[in-house]
């Protein structure tokens, strides 16, 4: 696990890999960070866009689920699949969102490094959730610091 200190405001911790690099104890070690950590206000699951939720991702989620942790579905890598495999891929996750899941935020946040597409709004999700939004922004509010954990597939 890294962790990312932004300033005094939140801190993000990676968790990078827990897919097929895993290390053995890795799932128990999550589960244990996810199960204890109080001050945890978002975990953003990040999926392949080009492979969808794989077996290690349902995992995470079912963690969540269990632990009533509020989460995120942010899908990666959308510069390297088609326009229509993309929508192919939304509309499936999003559907198993709406039947199988409580504790996902009902949005995907689909988002490219590479061209940057989607990030701004990411960004300013992220802002949101963690009360950092500047005074001026609608909507905005601030609840002191929050911690946000990243998984990696």
């Amino acid at each position: 696990m890294q962790f990312f200190h932004i300033g005094k405001c939140f801190t993000i911790v990676d968790m990078p890999g827990y897919g097929y690099r895993a290390p053995a104890d890795f799932v128990d070690m999550v589960e244990a960070y996810l199960k204890n950590r109080q001050s945890l206000s978002k975990t953003f699951l990040l999926l392949d866009s080009g492979v969808g939720i794989q077996k290690a991702d349902y995992i995470a989620i079912e963690m969540c689920e269990e632990f009533a942790l509020p989460y995120v579905l942010v899908l990666t890598k959308i510069d390297k699949v088609s326009k229509g495999y993309l929508i192919k891929q939304l509309l499936q996750i999003q559907e198993f969102v709406n039947k199988h899941t409580q504790g996902c935020f009902p949005q995907l946040f689909p988002v490219s490094a590479v061209t940057c597409s989607g990030i701004h709004l990411l960004r300013c999700f992220i802002a949101d959730v963690t009360g950092n939004l500047p005074p001026d922004a609608p909507h905005a509010h601030r609840e002191g610091a929050a911690e946000t954990s990243q998984l990696n597939t």
